[in-house]
């Protein structure tokens, strides 16, 4: 079984432009998935989205961002990783969709 952890309050991604740009969605979980499929967490409607995008995980005292082989890649602040801890008010970009990752700490 999983150990316990606990997710910060207060972290949050907004999408900023694109077709979904409006969308806040507060981070609860360990581990989040973005996508266009129907079982993310946060479902884009971007049809430049891949249907299982990236991850935003939890680990220990960091966020990380990782790519699921997507086909148009995840930047962060424009620049394209696989993998990548997210610090407050990096900007993701998944296929035409710019998100807003905020932890006020």
């Amino acid at each position: 079984m999983e150990e316990y952890i606990e997710i910060p309050k207060g972290v949050m991604i907004e999408v900023i432009e694109g077709v979904d740009k409006g969308i806040n969605f507060a981070i609860k979980n360990k581990t989040i998935t973005i996508g266009r499929a129907d079982a993310s967490d946060l479902k884009l409607t971007d049809e430049y989205v891949s249907n299982k995008h990236c991850q935003i995980v939890f680990r220990e005292d960091h966020f990380t961002v990782i790519d699921l082989q997507s086909l148009n890649k995840t930047k962060i602040n424009d620049n394209v990783f696989q993998q990548r801890n997210l610090e407050d008010g990096d900007i993701l970009s998944l296929g035409k969709s710019k998100i807003r990752f905020t932890w006020q700490k």
